[in-house]
């Protein structure tokens, strides 16, 4: 089922074959003989040392030989900040886990068998609910919470909280921070992107089986609470291993980086996501103080870019009042006179003399535009001022005095 959605460090690899040393020093043949030199030392000695580090926790590879086929690195690849988790080391915590529990051999020969169905190259998403799957057959309690999971994944219109209060010393660590993580994928899921960032906030990558789900599901939940830093941040990490991702976490992610990067302060779009994140909080019957706030920053963001866009438009009218009064200079017409006086000329003062009669051609127009005009003249005026301009227009249409 598909998902609804909703730092990177240089280092030089840790070996280089031979040949390709000697090439791309050839190829490089401007340099002098002391900088090339320096460089056959520099990659004898990364040949000679590892600069991996093994993190033994469980989800940590043991060192860069643990790299699947086809990831060996060129010389200027960015290597990534993660590793895979070995899934050899989960199954020797599950073997630890049944023998704490005091696991009789029929659960021991389903665990194995559940467990056993990964390969030691498996990853991603699917990890974590065999995880699941095999920790419900240990754990009545982990049962019932994946079955609401199910439930809320399969019928999301009647969200059912998750309680995981019930975590005790009897569920080792490293299970209960994956099943943390499970609830907070189910979270993230159904829109609860608060309550799932809020337990996903102290999970570490090498403490969950599927690192990449981490990375995805922080992603998703910043970019719909338009968090622009933190969510290209996980972005980021994700794609440090894009080639080895299922394909809609690496294309949901590109096209989570390309949403949100045009994302600017006190934008429009910003408002419109702000607008969005509201809804969806009082969907969720979510209408406390912090949607308040919301609202209230809403409206604050609006007057901001409703004031900036009147300064803009009183700046255009000056600047065209400005270009007017300079085009009329141009064409020979003067500013106003400073003084009341008598202006100088040189005219005679004759006009010609013409004769208007009371009507003014007002019963020669058409019905239609006649009445057309007459709304316009008494359009904002009170009743009886209208009443008795109509009047008048109607005598001057029939020819009265």
């Amino acid at each position: 089922m598909i998902d609804r959605v909703s730092s990177r460090r240089f280092l030089f690899p840790c070996s280089l074959p031979s040949r390709a040393s000697e090439d791309f020093i050839r190829s490089r043949s401007r340099y002098s003989s002391s900088t090339l030199f320096l460089l056959v030392l520099g990659l004898t000695l990364s040949q000679g040392f590892g600069l991996a580090s093994a993190n033994q926790v469980p989800g940590a590879a043991e060192s860069s030989q643990e790299e699947p086929a086809g990831a060996e690195e060129s010389f200027f690849t960015k290597t990534a900040s993660w590793n895979w988790p070995d899934l050899r080391l989960w199954s020797e915590q599950w073997k630890s886990f049944l023998d704490l529990t005091q696991a009789n051999e029929s659960l021991r020969e389903t665990v194995n068998a559940s467990w056993g169905r990964l390969q030691r190259d498996d990853r991603g998403p699917h990890v974590l609910d065999q995880l699941i799957a095999t920790a419900s057959l240990v754990d009545r309690r982990i049962e019932k919470l994946q079955s609401v999971m199910e439930s809320n994944r399969s019928a999301p219109q009647v969200f059912q909280p998750i309680d995981i209060g019930w975590f005790d010393s009897n569920t080792p660590g490293w299970l209960q921070e994956n099943l943390k993580f499970a609830v907070a994928r189910s979270y993230a899921q159904n829109a609860y992107y608060d309550e799932a960032l809020l337990l996903m906030e102290s999970l570490s990558p090498n403490a969950v089986i599927d690192p990449s789900s981490l990375f995805f599901y922080r992603a998703v939940c910043f970019h719909h609470l338009s968090n622009k830093e933190k969510c290209l941040e996980q972005v980021e990490l994700l794609l440090e291993r894009e080639a080895e991702l299922v394909s809609r976490y690496s294309i949901t992610a590109h096209l989570m980086r390309s949403d949100i990067q045009s994302l600017k302060p006190d934008s429009l779009d910003e408002v419109a996501r702000l607008m969005n994140d509201v809804e969806r909080r009082l969907e969720l019957g979510r209408a406390g103080t912090k949607v308040r706030a919301k609202e209230k920053d809403i409206v604050d963001k609006l007057d901001k870019l409703i004031d900036q866009i009147e300064q803009e438009l009183q700046r255009q009218q000056e600047q065209q009042k400005g270009a007017k009064s300079k085009g009329n200079e141009k064409n020979g017409q003067s500013k106003p006179m400073d003084e009341s006086r008598i202006a100088g000329g040189s005219g005679p003062g004759d006009v010609d003399m013409k004769k208007i009669d009371k009507k003014g051609g007002w019963g020669d127009l058409p019905p239609a535009q006649r009445q057309e005009s007459l709304q316009n003249i008494t359009r904002d005026l009170p009743s009886h001022y209208r009443e008795v301009i109509e009047a008048y227009f109607k005598k001057l249409g029939t020819g009265d005095q």
